[in-house]
């Protein structure tokens, strides 16, 4: 049972570390590249802001998309684009145009009524591999610094947890004056452990 509850709070430490490494990695290459999505693992993560795809993709979902070879792109393919306005928007492809020269791409949102202005392959930031409902809403809380200073703190909670736990259990160790005080307690709590 110990090793059991050592491993889940390594395991929950390590995720949080895991989040806090995400999150600083993203804010760096934000500030240091303002002009281009931050990559995770050769991955973009987008959160979704609305729900021009439901119910294929829902505001909050947290979206990965891959950069891929836009000649490879098809009619049914989603996409994240950067519109005209520099917003990136994720859409299925309804329209391929390719006259030899220029590939471009008429897309819609799956919950919309018209189509999108067509963009062209430039503007392409990848293809839509996979969503994770509703993170998203957490990963913009993250961004922010309170979000930030509320994973560093629970860091710093659980490591203290573990601390004052791993003292608690070495200061019922010392208090035993003799090893014979201390093999009679074990034996006690066996007997008590098989009834």
């Amino acid at each position: 049972m110990k090793k059991v509850g050592m491993i889940f709070k390594i395991v929950i430490i390590c995720l949080l570390l895991f989040v806090l490494a995400i999150n600083i990695s993203v804010i760096i290459q934000a500030k240091n590249h303002e002009d281009e999505v931050p990559k995770i693992l050769g991955v973009k993560p987008f959160v979704v802001l609305s729900g021009s795809m439901n119910p294929e993709i829902e505001v909050g979902d947290l979206v990965l998309v891959k950069e891929v070879d836009t000649n490879t792109l098809k009619e049914g393919d989603i996409i994240a684009y950067r519109d005209f306005n520099d917003k990136v928007t994720t859409h299925r492809i309804v329209e391929v145009k390719n006259d030899g020269t220029n590939l471009s791409f008429i897309t819609k949102g799956d919950a919309n009524n018209a189509n999108d202005e067509e963009i062209s392959a430039s503007q392409v930031e990848g293809k839509y591999q996979k969503r994770f409902p509703k993170i998203g809403n957490a990963i913009l809380f993250l961004q922010q610094p309170l979000g930030f200073a509320v994973v560093v703190l629970t860091i710093f909670i659980a490591c203290m947890f573990m601390f004052i736990i791993q003292n608690r259990k070495l200061n019922k160790e010392i208090k035993f004056e003799s090893e014979e005080e201390k093999k009679a307690f074990e034996e006690f709590k066996k007997s008590r452990n098989n009834n």
